[in-house]
């Protein structure tokens, strides 16, 4: 019984070749031109058009079926299959492209493509399956180095030897025997090339016609020849001639010397038709040939016909390498039938086709004796049946001369051998070649073979060539054998004997430690086994002292040995593993311990060494071979091994060992540690978490102290999750309440922005990747990474998409229209772009949830400004636009868009055809010079100074004057539109009040910041508070009209050293400098305003006159002299004014508070103090900057201490007297008696600036006395 595995999927099949019912029909499907078998016959492949198909020889049950791949729109076409000599590749030839596949799992190894579509002939392995050779229609026939995957040699046989022009289709090639030559066959000739450098050496054609340079039908001559096949057979090719195409009496076989090109014989055979097909066995005695119905046998000696098969249609055949089988393929079915059955009738010899032991004459107790190798008891008993015995038959004489022979008492034996028997003859040859008479001996034998009847001759001569062997004639013995092998069909013995001779010479090999011819004889021997039981057997092994019991297991046994000591220690293990553990017994299976056990230690060595090397592949060869020994410990390799695979990246591998190892030690960590590890790097992270999980629950319950501490090591994922999901709230906590999907276009509130990241791959990675030490700087950047997030800049339109409509659909399914389009192609670009979220204030903001809609005000600004991009949308600018259009824009009038423009980090303009305004390639517009310089013209503000604004209460008249550039189409949002630049969260949004709201807004950022450059402006007071302004475009002028020009440090100077700043009341100075320095700044105590100013009362005015806007008043004062004031308001009225110098920071010399920096702004230190849960309170932007993370910029920050210059209380206070003496603009209110208190303020707004300064007669107690804080309503 002989074995092999074959791969089919990922299921491994273990074949046994035995006697089976014949013949099979197989169903192939289609028409199929070629049939062959697997190098150790047990398999069969064949094709049809499209797909090569394996069958198994027996049960005909198919085990592979691999579709040709098409080379071109001309199709598959597969026309020939093959198989290599090892038995390693199946190739298929088609139209320009040649297939193989790997036997063992029948995946595609590797393809051969020529130039063209030209279809492949006959294909054929070389003998040492290193190269291919394939026969083309484009009159060639091209040999492949398989491990190279390139041609080596292209052969291009002629029509005629002095014709280099004529080239023809070349139907086959084939390889020689040893793989020296190869023999190409067109339809008129063959020829026979150098195999190495591809010359040619032979050419043999069967017509010898003058040369027409062609030989298609349509020329004067037609050749009268048309050869379909060849093979070779030693030295010889035989070759099918169908003859002329109309030709109808028959073909011919010819037989060719392949080294000189003369034909050897030829005979002739049923008509052929374009397929015919020959075949030969090992043997030679016959050939097989098909014509078109039939199969039929010819004696290649006598070339008479010895058999005939019918069947249909056949267009191939095939005899398997062991001769045993006959494969015929038909148009759709492939029979295969039994040689033995065919040939029973067939004299292949003179020898008789079977074994007959001849007769040993001898008791049962002899034989015993015998058998067990008693050979002195067997003489004793055979000697008393002698005695006892009046005419003892020569026959137990005989067996007395072989028991002799055996004793090597060659005298003794050569006398009983005397009387003429087949086994006396046997006896007689042992007897004379022990003496040192070969010759007489071997003469022996002949005679026996002569004399004897001839159903024992096959018995004599293979008797002869094991005394052959005995003498020391190794190869001669075995020759003869082969020889018998070849002549008898039923030849098991001769093969069992041949292989006990292998495995003697493997022996006397491995004494003088020539293991390699060692290994090759035990080889032959394994290859030679066949299980064999029969009588003649017997005999054999009471002839010659061989024990044929266990041969299989002893044969294996040698080979593992040889194997070992040739320091091939895996081939050894492999041998080893091949041996049944059920059939060992006794010394077998003490030895196959020990072998395992030293194999096994030889293995790890060797794994070791190539790990240390690098030589990780080795190692796992090493480390897997010491694994199929089934050491009773393996997890010492187990564990070297998965390290091994690691190296390699073999992840797959890792977590099948890893399995093993919590299956021999459920409670030790290393198993789930490595299979955690494979399964992540092979991006299984959700099994590699559940494998984390079940180590530490695994681990807790064990009662070891280490492995315990060995847990505690480890962060559990759940804590891991729970740190994730913190950094995740921390993260999206200061973006939009919604943002848009832009995969899937669906609104996501947080909860879903959360859970869309637990969604992702991502995550799972992270928690899988962080099993001892959670890495905050990972996970957030992950995470912020994923939020980021775009915003979407435009000016309304009528029909835009709100919150109601989207929040149940995705915004890809809204209808067709201007403004729905616009949001889709938003998001579109944003997701292209490779941001997952987006925004738009159309239906990101359920502007039906009043808190909603606050918040949204509030932190809009906040939102563009932490956004990764903002694409504005120009709607009306044509991607034809020149520059200057962004600045004529619609969105650059509006309020909401400035906000948008100055928070923003990185924007991109888009024209209404959604093109890059101007065709920017910028990665980010808002540094590009043309957008800068646009914007410049727009706001009349360095782009430098446009990028410095933050929200806060800084730069607030900056902010207001940039403000009132732009318009809103309701009055509240020239307010509301603010609250996000000033960072204000107390101001409810209440749309319908008007334009209280600018008021409510002014009087929050003026109480939070005392900045009273909000009080320098001219028009017409609000209706939440007379000092504050009813519009906000009346700030589109500069507050520093309003208020003392500054006095350059040398004028300072001068000023305060003249002799006139010597002879100031310096006692009244500073008491006014403290006075001034005390007041509070401005607050609001709901709309009533506590200001701190000097103020003096107006005498009654002069003068007036009317103008078309209001009027001018004019009045003569005591402080300031003469005043003109220009007013809408009738002054004459009014019981009595007041001068207001509001200024008092100016004459103070404080921080100006227009460009305070408040806390917001400041960078705070960074500390190393963490939360419990190890995020720091500091964490970094995007842009490297470090902002509080528990800072949520929902509050106004308190005013900064003002900074002063540092200097003395007495110059300060000359300092305040020079700025005293400056112009100013003054505030003009009237006294009001409200109800409530007895003197209440309001502001008479004035149509221009009151300009004043204070007369040189005002002294500094005037000024002091007139100190006051007026309620201002």
């Amino acid at each position: 019984m002989t074995g092999e595995y074959w791969k089919v999927g990922t299921v491994f099949l273990l074949n046994v070749r035995q006697e089976h019912s014949l013949p099979i029909q197989i169903d192939v499907g289609s028409y199929t031109e070629s049939v062959t078998f697997t190098a150790n016959g047990e398999y069969l492949a064949s094709h049809n058009n499209k797909v090569v198909g394996v069958w198994r020889v027996e049960d005909g049950e198919q085990v592979a079926s691999t579709p040709v791949p098409a080379l071109n729109d001309m199709g598959w076409g597969v026309s020939s299959v093959s198989v290599s000599k090892d038995g390693r590749w199946i190739a298929a030839g088609s139209r320009g492209i040649i297939t193989a596949w790997d036997t063992k799992t029948y995946e595609e190894a590797f393809t051969l493509k020529v130039v063209g579509y030209w279809r492949a002939g006959r294909l054929d392995f070389s003998p040492n399956s290193s190269r291919l050779v394939a026969a083309f229609s484009n009159w060639k026939a091209i040999i492949w180095d398989i491990a190279l995957r390139k041609q080596v040699h292209t052969l291009r046989p002629k029509k005629f030897l002095n014709d280099s022009d004529a080239e023809v289709v070349v139907i086959a090639a084939k390889y020689s025997p040893h793989g020296d030559r190869i023999a190409t066959a067109t339809h008129q000739c063959i020829q026979v090339w150098d195999s190495d450098d591809g010359r040619l050496l032979v050419v043999w054609r069967p017509v010898r016609l003058e040369d027409v340079g062609v030989f298609w039908p349509n020329t004067a001559e037609v050749a009268t020849s048309w050869i379909t096949d060849l093979l070779w057979f030693n030295n010889h090719l035989f070759v099918i001639d169908k003859g002329e195409s109309d030709a109808v009496s028959g073909s011919t076989i010819r037989q060719l010397d392949a080294s000189t090109g003369s034909e050897v014989s030829q005979w002739l055979v049923p008509r052929a038709h374009h397929s015919a097909s020959i075949a030969i066995p090992k043997h030679g005695e016959f050939i097989v040939y098909n014509a078109q119905n039939t199969v039929s046998f010819w004696d290649t000696s006598k070339h008479t016909q010895l058999a005939l098969i019918q069947h249909p249609h056949i267009h191939s055949i095939a005899l398997s390498p062991d001769d045993r089988f006959l494969a015929i393929a038909g148009d759709k079915k492939i029979a295969i039938k039994s040689i033995s059955r065919v040939t029973n009738s067939i004299p292949l010899s003179s020898l008789h086709p079977t074994f007959q032991e001849p007769v040993i004459q001898i008791d049962d107790a002899a034989l015993f004796a015998w058998r067990q190798g008693h050979l002195a008891n067997a003489d004793a008993l055979l000697t008393a049946a002698v005695r006892d015995s009046q005419n003892a038959s020569h026959d137990v004489l005989a067996s007395r001369a072989l028991v002799r022979a055996r004793l090597q008492q060659w005298d003794a034996a050569l006398v009983d051998a005397d009387m003429p028997s087949v086994i006396g003859y046997i006896a007689k040859s042992m007897a004379l070649v022990g003496k040192g008479e070969r010759d007489k001996g071997y003469e022996a034998c002949d005679i026996a073979f002569e004399r004897c009847h001839s159903s024992h001759g096959n018995f004599i001569l293979l008797v002869k060539a094991i005394i052959v062997f005995m003498t020391g004639e190794h190869q001669d013995a075995i020759s003869r054998v082969d020889d018998l092998i070849a002549a008898v069909l039923f030849s098991s013995i001769c093969y069992v004997v041949q292989a006990y001779m292998y495995l003697l010479l493997g022996n006397s090999q491995m004494e003088t430690s020539d293991y390699e011819g060692a290994i090759q004889s035990f080889e032959h021997a394994l290859a030679k086994m066949r299980h064999q039981t029969s009588r003649p057997l017997f005999v054999v092994s009471l002839i010659s002292g061989w024990k044929f019991d266990d041969l299989d297991i002893m044969i294996r046994r040698r080979l593992c040995e040889a194997l070992y000591a040739a320091g091939r220690t895996k081939d050894a293990v492999e041998c080893f593993c091949k041996m049944e553990e059920t059939s060992l017994h006794g010394e077998h299976l003490e030895w196959a311990r020990d072998f395992s056990k030293r194999s096994f230690k030889t293995l790890k060595h060797l794994g070791d060494t190539a790990v240390n090397s690098q030589r990780y592949e080795e190692a796992v060869s090493h480390y897997s071979t010491a694994l199929s020994l089934n050491h009773p410990s393996p997890q010492d390799v187990l564990v070297k091994r998965i390290k091994a695979f690691m190296a390699t990246g073999c992840w797959k591998q890792v977590a099948d060992d890893a399995n093993q190892l919590i299956i021999l030690d459920p409670f030790a960590p290393w198993g789930y540690e490595m299979k955690h590890a494979a399964l992540h790097k092979a991006g299984d992270y959700d099994n590699a978490v559940g494998v984390l999980e079940a180590m530490l629950s695994k681990l807790a319950q064990s009662p070891d102290p280490d492995v315990q501490q060995h847990c505690d090591r480890y962060i559990s994922p759940s804590s891991t999750r729970a740190t994730i999901r913190q950094i995740v709230q921390r993260t999206i906590r200061h973006s939009p309440r919604v943002l848009i999907n832009t995969t899937t276009g669906r609104l996501h509130d947080k909860v879903e922005q959360a859970s869309a990241f637990e969604a992702l791959l991502v995550f799972n990675e992270l928690v899988s990747s962080m099993t001892t030490r959670i890495d905050y700087v990972r996970i957030k950047r992950e995470v912020r990474q994923y939020f980021r997030y775009v915003m979407l800049s435009h000016r309304w339109e009528e029909n835009e998409p709100l919150f109601q409509q989207v929040v149940h659909i995705t915004v890809y399914d809204l209808s067709k229209s201007p403004t729905h389009d616009k949001l889709q192609t938003f998001c579109k670009i944003a997701r292209d772009a490779g941001f997952n979220w987006a925004w738009s204030d159309t239906c990101c903001i359920n502007k039906s949830d009043h808190f909603v809609l606050q918040e949204a005000l509030v932190a809009m600004f906040r939102w563009y400004q932490g956004s990764a991009m903002v694409i504005v949308f120009l709607r009306g600018v044509r991607s034809s636009s020149q520059r200057g259009a962004l600045v004529q824009s619609v969105w650059n009038t509006r309020s909401w868009t400035f906000q948008e423009y100055i928070a923003s980090k990185v924007i991109y303009f888009y024209t209404e055809d959604w093109t890059m305004y101007l065709d920017l390639k910028m990665p980010n517009h808002k540094e590009s010079p043309e957008v800068i310089s646009e914007m410049e013209h727009a706001t009349g503000v360095s782009a430098q100074q446009l990028m410095a604004l933050r929200p806060g209460l800084s730069s607030i008249r900056e902010k207001l004057r940039l403000a009132s550039m732009r318009q809103t189409s309701v009055v509240e949002d020239a307010a509301y539109s603010l609250l996000g630049i000033f960072s204000v969260t107390g101001i409810p949004a209440i749309y319908g009040e008007g334009e209280s709201s600018l008021g409510r807004l002014l009087a929050h950022v003026l109480a939070g910041s005392g900045d009273v450059s909000i009080l320098a402006w001219t028009g017409e007071s609000g209706s939440f508070n007379s000092c504050l302004p009813a519009y906000i475009t009346v700030f589109d002028g500069l507050a520093t009209s309003h208020l003392p020009p500054p006095i350059p440090d040398a004028q300072m100077e001068r000023i305060i050293t003249t002799p006139q700043s010597s002879s100031l009341d310096l006692n009244v100075a500073l008491i006014l400098y403290d006075r001034l320095n005390e007041l509070p700044a401005p607050w609001f105590a709901a709309s009533r305003m506590k200001l701190s100013c000097i103020a003096f009362e107006l005498l009654p005015f002069s003068q007036s006159h009317r103008t078309r806007s209001g009027c001018v008043y004019r009045a003569d004062t005591v402080a300031f002299g003469m005043v003109e004031i220009k007013t809408r308001h009738d002054l004459s009225r009014m019981k009595s004014l007041y001068l207001v110098h509001p200024w008092l920071d100016t004459l103070l010399e404080r921080e100006d508070k227009s460009n305070v920096v408040v806390e917001e702004d400041v960078v705070p230190p960074l500390s190393p103090n963490t939360d419990d849960d190890g995020i720091s309170d500091i964490e970094i932007d995007d842009d490297g900057e470090f902002f509080d993370a528990n800072d949520d910029f929902s509050s106004l920050a308190e005013p900064v201490a003002a900074r002063m210059v540092p200097m003395d209380r007495e110059t300060r206070a000359r300092r305040l007297v020079a700025y005293l003496r400056q112009p100013f603009g003054a505030l003009l209110v009237t006294p009001t008696a409200s109800g409530r208190r007895a003197m209440d303020y309001k502001r008479v707004a004035a149509d221009s600036l009151i300009t004043v300064q204070f007369q040189g007669g005002v002294s500094l107690a005037d000024i002091l006395q007139n100190v006051r804080t007026l309620d201002v309503l």
